[in-house]
């Protein structure tokens, strides 16, 4: 999903907030996400997954062109890790359709 469908996904289900509002929100969302792990901070979406930050320690690597050894310094990547639910409900061998009808009953529960 790009940043733009989902952003007319929500513009199209919350109708008292116009296109420019939702862009706002979502645009919030992901600078806030960014920001977190800017700062080296995990970040939890509960039924979605985890997100942190993995650095990787200084180590010697090979150039390949020429064969002479560098030295590379600390990197750091996002490391990502499923929640449970959101793996069962991937491995499911429904269609996307039926999952669609499932999440939505779960979002439109009055309790």
């Amino acid at each position: 999903m790009k940043r733009s469908t989902l952003i007319q996904d929500l513009a199209i289900r919350y109708k008292y907030l116009n296109h420019s509002q939702v862009e706002r929100m979502v645009e919030l969302v992901f600078k806030h996400l960014a920001n977190a792990l800017v700062h080296d901070q995990r970040i939890e979406i509960r039924g979605i997954g985890t997100w942190h930050v993995k650095t990787r320690k200084p180590r010697q690597c090979r150039n390949p062109r020429t064969g002479e050894k560098v030295q590379v310094g600390i990197k750091k990547n996002i490391g990502f890790r499923m929640a449970k639910d959101l793996k069962f409900r991937i491995n499911l061998n429904t269609s996307p359709a039926e999952v669609d009808k499932k999440v939505e009953k779960m979002y439109d529960r009055k309790d």
